[in-house]
C-alpha cells in the first residue's frame, strides 16, 4: 500500500511543479517543452526521467496487485491514469502532429493558461493517493 500512495503522491507533487514552472516561467518553459517533444530524438533526461517514471510506476502496480484491498482510487491510479498516459503518449509524444502542436504553444498568457488548466489534476492525484 505504501508503494501506491507514494506514487500517487509523487505524480502529483511532479503536476504540481511543472504546473507551477509553466505559470512562473510562462514562455520561457517552451524551451523545456520543446526539447522534450519538438525533436525526433528525445533528450537523454527525458529518457531516464521517463523510465523511472515507468520502473515506479511498475513497481507500485505489482504492490497494487499483491494487496488484499483495493479501492476505487487505487483502481483509477494503477489502472484509469496510465490507460490516459498511454493515449497522451500516442497523441502528443509519438505522434509528429501532436508534437508540434504542443511545441507551437508561445508567448506567457498561454503557458501560465495551460499551467492554470493543469492545477486540478493535482488535487486529483492527491485524492486518489489518499484513499487508494
Amino acid at each position: 500500500m505504501f508503494l501506491i500512495k507514494a506514487f500517487g503522491y509523487t505524480i502529483a507533487l511532479a503536476a504540481l511543479f511543472t504546473s507551477l514552472a509553466m505559470i512562473v516561467m510562462g514562455a520561457k518553459w517552451q524551451k523545456i517543452e520543446r526539447s522534450a517533444y519538438a525533436g525526433e530524438k528525445r533528450p537523454w533526461w527525458f529518457i531516464l526521467l521517463s523510465a523511472l517514471v515507468l520502473l515506479f510506476y511498475l513497481s507500485a502496480l505489482v504492490s497494487f496487485i499483491g494487496t488484499d484491498v483495493k479501492t476505487i482510487a487505487g483502481w483509477f491510479m494503477m489502472i484509469v491514469i496510465p490507460i490516459g498516459w498511454g493515449l497522451k503518449a500516442a497523441l502528443i509524444v509519438f505522434n509528429q502532429k501532436g508534437r508540434k502542436t504542443v511545441s507551437a504553444i508561445s508567448g506567457d498568457q498561454a503557458w501560465i493558461k495551460v499551467g492554470l488548466a493543469r492545477l486540478p489534476i493535482v488535487f486529483i492525484f492527491a485524492l486518489l493517493a489518499y484513499f487508494a
